[in-house]
């Protein structure tokens, strides 16, 4: 996204004042009011919150390939409040949490992408669905070693589950996070194929 006309559309300073306090936004208030524009400018008349369906066709041109399985991923962790919609200040916070710098931070966001039922572990056919979006979104092979997303769930989830117990825990996420930062540079589409 990114203001595209001329004309910026401006956010009540309350609401400026809001967003630069909330902890991770790290935008300034022009940069706030130029993401407001081009967040305005796809919505309908009278709307004030993208839709799922909206959501996904944004985040999908911005990709090559077919970016519309992992953009629903994402709605579904920027969409804080579960109401099928994404008003302003969750696409602000969305995207400042994703794009953190800070590590843990990125990791409680990339355990939520790879948790998709919210039920506090990841599984093997959870982490194989995100992977498998990755793959469809970058028309590419991440890794020389692993040019298919089932080798590539299969290498990393044994190497995260230490316990062997079919599930990924928080703190088995910690530890593997660690020791194989793939399993978080892949959320950000540009893995490092000497991590694996």
């Amino acid at each position: 996204m990114g203001a595209k006309s001329g004309k910026i559309v401006r956010l009540k300073p309350r609401t400026i004042e809001e967003l630069r306090n909330h902890v991770g936004v790290n935008f300034t208030t022009e940069e706030i009011h130029e993401w407001y524009e081009d967040f305005k400018s796809r919505l309908k008349s009278g709307q004030t919150e993208l839709s799922k369906e909206q959501f996904i066709q944004v985040y999908d041109s911005l990709f090559q390939g077919d970016a519309s399985e992992f953009a629903e991923h994402v709605f579904r962790t920027f969409d804080a409040n579960g109401n099928g919609m994404v008003d302003f200040k969750e696409f602000i916070l969305g995207l400042c949490i994703s794009g953190s710098t800070d590590f843990e931070t990125k990791l409680k966001w990339a355990f939520k992408m790879y948790d998709i039922n919210g039920d506090g572990f990841i599984t093997k056919d959870e982490m194989q669905q995100i992977i498998q979006a990755i793959y469809k979104m970058t028309n590419c092979m991440i890794s020389d070693k692993m040019d298919h997303p089932d080798q590539l769930t299969d290498d990393l989830f044994k190497s995260i589950d230490s316990n062997h117990d079919e599930k990924i825990t928080w703190e088995e996420f910690i530890r593997g996070a660690s020791h194989l930062p793939i399993i978080v540079n892949l959320l950000e589409c540009d893995p490092s194929p000497d991590e694996v």
